[in-house]
């Protein structure tokens, strides 16, 4: 098991463009929506998928882990894929600024 490595850390957190790309304020009633980071920016959980398809699914989850309230880039770095897998799906994994959620009844996130 060999570490990812922080240049492809570094591919995985520049994906966060594209993400960015895809911001709103408004959103359908109850529609799933991921805020993307601790600016409150959020986007439609079909533009997460869209844009997630094009990448290997352990990318997701290694962006998530980075810098998202208990592992830093630099730690997710020197993981392994399996390692990253792990750590995503440990229940103790409570992501802090980018994580999924729902639109209220008003459409706002």
């Amino acid at each position: 098991m060999s570490a990812i490595g922080a240049d492809v850390m570094q591919q995985i957190l520049a994906v966060t463009d594209e993400l960015r790309a895809c911001v709103r304020d408004q959103f359908e009633p109850f529609e799933g929506v991921y805020r993307i980071n601790d600016f409150g920016e959020y986007i439609a959980e079909e533009d997460w998928l869209n844009t997630w398809a094009a990448y290997p699914l352990w990318w997701m989850h290694a962006w998530l882990l980075a810098d998202n309230g208990q592992h830093t880039s630099a730690q997710v770095s020197a993981m392994s894929v399996e390692q990253i897998e792990a750590a995503y799906a440990d229940p103790a994994f409570e992501p802090e600024y980018a994580f999924y959620t729902e639109a209220d009844e008003e459409g706002l996130p």
